[in-house]
């Protein structure tokens, strides 16, 4: 089941961003820094963030930003699959229902930033439709390789 984040999930977010330590040391942060700053980004105004659950407890979040202020398209900017789940299609069959029932209905194009080393992550956006943009440094100073995908092309 995927529904908005409400303030009555925070702490089992808490404990559901501790729990990911490989995304956390990507992000060359601690686990505890990894869970502050995803906490703080879900409180924030302007996104749209999900908790998708499974037999009552989270297995995934997402955060997305419907129309970014300089390029107009759909940015999701957060995709996180327990990492105990990942491997096992999970992942696929959670994206495809967050992009079917909050990102489709809403713009034909859609961002994400990758992190350079994020090699598992880059195929599997890449099997999604993603093609690789640019490089660019999010506003948190992380380079990061945008990966662009257009579901309408302009004639």
């Amino acid at each position: 089941m995927i529904r908005p984040y409400s303030k009555e999930d925070q702490q089992e977010l808490e404990h559901f961003l501790v729990r990911q330590r490989s995304f956390a040391r990507l992000n060359e942060q601690s686990v505890e820094e990894f869970r502050d700053e995803n906490v703080a980004d879900f409180e924030e105004d302007g996104t749209v963030s999900l908790i998708i659950r499974d037999k009552g407890r989270i297995v995934a979040i997402a955060d997305l930003l419907k129309r970014h202020p300089v390029d107009s398209s759909l940015w999701l900017g957060l995709f996180v699959v327990d990492e105990v789940l990942q491997g096992t299609d999970l992942a696929q069959t959670l994206y495809e229902q967050v992009e079917e029932e909050y990102m489709r209905p809403y713009q034909t194009v859609f961002r994400l930033g990758v992190l350079p080393d994020n090699f598992r992550a880059r195929r599997f956006w890449e099997r999604n439709g993603y093609v690789y943009e640019k490089d660019s440094v999010t506003n948190k100073g992380t380079r990061v390789h945008v990966l662009k995908k257009q579901l309408i092309h302009p004639e």
